[in-house]
């Protein structure tokens, strides 16, 4: 009896690890189930976003209302710079053409004086060449030798009695009862409207206007 109770045991002992190897292979068999994916993790909307979002938008909104406005200013000063640079060509060319006058008369002035100065100068010496070619006398300078007396020279003649000469073609004039002759071209600077007055000296006489005091016209008593 204790020979079949020992048999089992041992049988019993043998056949445990034998099924315990073959498990692991009827494991090995069986085809491997696929793990179930992982799901990713749905993230939560941003409650920030649609906010911020709006925001873009809005200031956008507000960058294309104003971008007009902004055109139009540019257009503004553009034109406003255009007019006051075209302002300052035309002051400056209005400015330019004043100086230009200016100079061109005093040009003109100039060109005047040195003219009345040499005609002054050339009426000068012809008229010593005239004193030369006729000395004067004290008694009898005058070609026809007539005289004004005493008496009317002190009342209506010299430097204090003054008058003005009538514009004649004869180169005549009268004045106190005596008419005068003059042989030399009536003077380019006198003029017919100024005050003259008859001077004599070294028994000549002579038609002085004060205002071109450098000059004399050399005058007889005519018939």
């Amino acid at each position: 009896m204790k020979l079949v109770i020992s048999a089992a045991l041992l049988a019993l002992f043998v056949g445990v690890p034998t099924y315990a190897t073959q498990e692991p292979e009827k494991e090995k068999d069986k085809p491997r189930q696929e793990e179930p994916k992982k799901e990713p993790k749905k993230q939560e909307p941003d409650r920030q976003q649609p906010a911020e979002k709006e925001r873009q938008q809005e200031k956008q909104q507000q960058d294309k209302a104003k971008q007009p406005d902004r055109d139009t200013h540019k257009r503004d000063q553009e034109q406003a710079d255009k007019t006051r640079q075209v302002e300052q060509q035309q002051h400056q060319n209005e400015k330019q053409q004043q100086q230009v006058a200016k100079q061109q008369q005093q040009n003109e002035k100039d060109r005047a004086k040195q003219d009345r100065a040499a005609q002054e100068h050339a009426q000068q010496i012809q008229h010593d060449d005239h004193n030369h070619a006729q000395p004067a006398q004290r008694d009898g300078g005058n070609h026809n030798g007539r005289r004004i007396r005493d008496e009317d020279f002190r009342t209506h003649f010299g430097r204090e009695h003054h008058f003005r000469v009538a514009r004649r073609d004869d180169r005549r004039f009268n004045y106190s009862g005596y008419w005068f002759v003059y042989n030399d071209p009536w003077p380019a600077e006198w003029s017919y409207d100024d005050d003259v007055y008859v001077d004599e000296s070294d028994g000549e006489y002579y038609l002085v206007d004060p205002v071109h005091p450098g000059f004399r016209l050399s005058i007889v008593i005519g018939d």
